[in-house]
């Protein structure tokens, strides 16, 4: 019998420790409800288990994401079905104009609230929100747009030189482009100038800012290696970087006459580039970028109400890559829109020139004249690109101004509907207002060539729905063809609107069929994480009642082994 080491009472004493530990992780799991705590417990499933956790979290909140965006397009067909009511009613109201039982003063008293109902669908347009984000307005109400070299059109080659550039009818941007990419010069010839108008070359670096030492040297080579641009007109640069030819000479009656600068001059000496093409660094968000040259059209916008059939029996004279012809309409033209006035230009343009022909459009009201354009040396003496014999230029034309660009953009969301990256739906609405819808336009009386005979009124009548003054022009229905025309622009604006509904429902329905998917994957997906997670409670409870009688017997057994050593005390007697 020993009694250093009581192994007996040792023995009691581990096995102890193990029961109580073992008692104490079924009771951690039986409180918690989890069979892994802790990495300690399952490292490999609880690695598992949290990629699942993620997937989950992930899987419900693009359920509340499809939910949100059911929302929007729920917001927007809401919006849409008050613009259906009122194209429903206009289309009434025109209806009703289109009668001849109406005198004047009862249209009169109709055009007024087509005005007024024109008013609301731009009301409607642009300040329908979700979460402070306009959603019908076609995405005008968004941060401007980048430039970029890849969203240039034409050809670009530094030092360049074009065909045709002219003080009288040149209207240009020179561009800054965005950091990293290429520095733009966009030649656009956009407008004819008559009875001295001034036109405008804006040099910038995309911030407000312009080069002084640039402005003073384009200044000097364009007065004094330029004689013949000198002549025609008065040049001046202002501070603001803004660069304007103004013509000298008034516009005739008879004809559209345009003055191009000497032959020896082309685009690089004119500019002062040289003829090795210097370059001109500039920046753009500090970083350096290249000088190119774009090319580009000539674009029009007609002010005036002209008929298509008061230009039977004009010639026009048409310079074109160095060949001259003749066009004269037919006396007996008399058609009333102008897109067969188009129709019948792009023939003779066909007939005349071939492949190589300009061709002449209509886009929401815009004349648009294209030639593409040549790198030889600006040309002496050559006529103008379209020039008008027989009548008066202004009574003919009516002003022509400049065109602007048109409305009909694109409000793009795109919901992340799933919980990884990549997995997104994206929505288009187009833009709802009414010019978008054409039952409105910019200019007064202007047959858009989208329906024959179709006009506007003479005055800015129709608001932008927020404020009271006119910045548009609506259908005119004061007699009986405006009218009955009027109805063909609404019914294909009712189309549209139809169109566009009809598109949000498919996209509430899909994302209806998306939130029931992410709902099914959710709780398979939980199911599976459960089985790894979470504990059989039935299977720990009997682990735990085992583990804790065996705790209290080892308990009782210590007891014992402590009481062995006691017999030695007998033996000492």
């Amino acid at each position: 019998m020993i009694i250093n080491h009581n192994m007996n009472a040792m023995n009691a004493h581990r096995m102890m420790t193990g029961n109580t530990a073992s008692a104490g992780r079924s009771m951690e799991k039986l409180s918690s409800g989890l069979r892994i705590n802790k990495a300690g417990d399952d490292a490999a499933g609880l690695a598992i288990s949290e990629k699942m956790r993620a997937q989950i979290r992930g899987l419900d909140q693009a359920t509340r994401n499809s939910q949100d965006g059911i929302s929007m397009v729920q917001t927007a067909e809401g919006a849409l079905n008050e613009t259906h009511s009122i194209l429903q009613r206009m289309r009434e109201l025109a209806t009703q104009s289109a009668n001849d039982t109406n005198v004047s003063v009862d249209r009169d008293e109709i055009q007024k609230e087509i005005n007024q109902l024109t008013s609301e669908i731009n009301r409607i347009g642009n300040t329908t929100e979700f979460n402070t984000q306009k959603i019908l307005d076609g995405g005008a109400s968004a941060s401007g747009v980048a430039l970029s070299s890849t969203e240039a059109s034409g050809t670009a080659a530094t030092g360049a030189t074009i065909k045709g550039l002219n003080a009288t009818d040149l209207t240009s941007d020179f561009s800054a482009a965005t950091a990293g990419e290429t520095f733009t010069i966009t030649i656009d010839a956009k407008a004819y100038s008559i009875d001295g108008a001034t036109m405008k070359v804006l040099w910038g670096d995309g911030t407000g800012k312009t080069s002084d030492d640039l402005k003073t040297t384009l200044l000097n080579n364009m007065k004094d290696g330029a004689t013949a641009l000198a002549e025609v007109a008065n040049i001046n640069v202002s501070d603001e970087g803004i660069i304007s030819f103004t013509n000298k000479t008034a516009g005739t009656g008879e004809t559209l006459q345009i003055d191009f600068v000497s032959a020896a001059d082309n685009f690089q000496d004119l500019l002062g580039f040289g003829t090795a093409a210097a370059t001109i660094t500039m920046t753009a968000d500090g970083t350096a970028v290249e000088n190119a040259v774009i090319t580009g059209s000539k674009t029009v916008q007609n002010t005036d109400s002209v008929t298509a059939s008061d230009w039977a029996g004009k010639t026009f004279t048409v310079n074109h890559n160095g060949t001259t012809a003749n066009i004269t309409l037919g006396a007996d033209f008399s058609g009333d829109s102008l897109g067969e006035l188009i129709t019948e230009f792009n023939d003779a343009f066909t007939a005349t020139f071939g492949a190589d022909k300009p061709t002449m459009a209509i886009t929401s009201g815009k004349i648009t004249i294209t030639s593409d354009v040549s790198t030889t040396q600006i040309e002496d003496s050559v006529q103008p690109f379209v020039s008008i014999s027989g009548d008066n230029l202004d009574d003919l034309l009516g002003d022509f101004v400049p065109g602007s660009s048109s409305t009909g953009g694109t409000f793009t969301a795109k919901f992340q509907i799933g919980s990884n990256q990549g997995q997104s739906f994206q929505i288009d609405i187009n833009d709802m207002r009414s010019q978008a819808l054409k039952i409105s336009g910019t200019s007064a009386g202007v047959d858009q060539g989208v329906v024959s005979g179709a006009k506007f009124v003479s005055t800015k009548e129709v608001t932008d729905g927020t404020t009271n003054t006119g910045t548009e022009y609506a259908l005119d229905v004061s007699s009986h063809d405006n009218a009955s025309a009027a109805i063909k622009v609404i019914n294909n604006a009712i189309e549209t609107v139809s169109a566009q509904r009809s598109s949000l429902g498919a996209y509430q329905n899909r994302l209806e069929h998306t939130i029931a998917n992410l709902g099914t994957s959710s709780e398979n997906l939980t199911s599976a994480e459960s089985r790894i997670r979470d504990v059989d409670m039935a299977k720990e409870m009997m682990s735990f009642s085992k583990n804790n009688i065996l705790s209290q017997a080892a308990q009782a057994m210590l007891a014992q082994a402590n009481q062995q050593p006691q017999g030695v005390l007998q033996l000492l007697r």
